[in-house]
């Protein structure tokens, strides 16, 4: 024996379908409003840096992009193993030393001419200051930082 199409279990599957879809719909919409910030682009403030250089300001936390001018070699403290380089900020002439603990973070393959996007904390110095904390917090209690080249974020 069948259903009829459109008697009372028709009825009852349209309403359990519709239900499901709506929860589907609910689920979807709240991982975006989760992760989509997490994946979102991320805009360097090149300006932001050029003030901090100009008025001798430290430990703030700055997002620059810039290309790779030189490559320095590793760096060991107390802190562990530090991976070094240079930039030139986009549309700027200050440059930036990056310094990226690789003890605790990923070790970026960067070669000279390479533009990077780097989030970390900015210090100054006469030089033009750096960028540290580039890397995750392995003890929660400082803003992670990050480098993206060629679209991978290493963290």
């Amino acid at each position: 024996m069948t259903a009829d199409a459109d008697g009372p279990g028709a009825r009852a599957s349209t309403t359990l379908l519709g239900r499901y879809r709506q929860r589907v719909r609910r689920v979807g919409i709240a991982v975006l409003l989760v992760v989509g910030p997490a994946c979102a682009a991320t805009t360097a403030d090149n300006a932001a840096v050029e003030r901090d250089y100009a008025e001798h300001r430290s430990t703030v936390e700055v997002t620059a992009e810039g290309a790779v001018t030189s490559v320095l070699g590793d760096d060991s403290g107390p802190s562990g193993t530090h991976q070094r380089f240079i930039i030139r900020l986009t549309g700027a002439t200050q440059t930036v030393l990056v310094d990226n603990n690789v003890t605790i973070g990923q070790r970026v393959p960067v070669a000279p001419a390479d533009e990077v996007v780097v989030h970390g904390e900015y210090i100054w110095n006469d030089q033009g200051g750096l960028i540290h904390f580039t890397h995750h917090d392995p003890a929660p209690g400082h803003e992670g930082g990050w480098i993206e080249l060629k679209g991978v974020r290493y963290q």
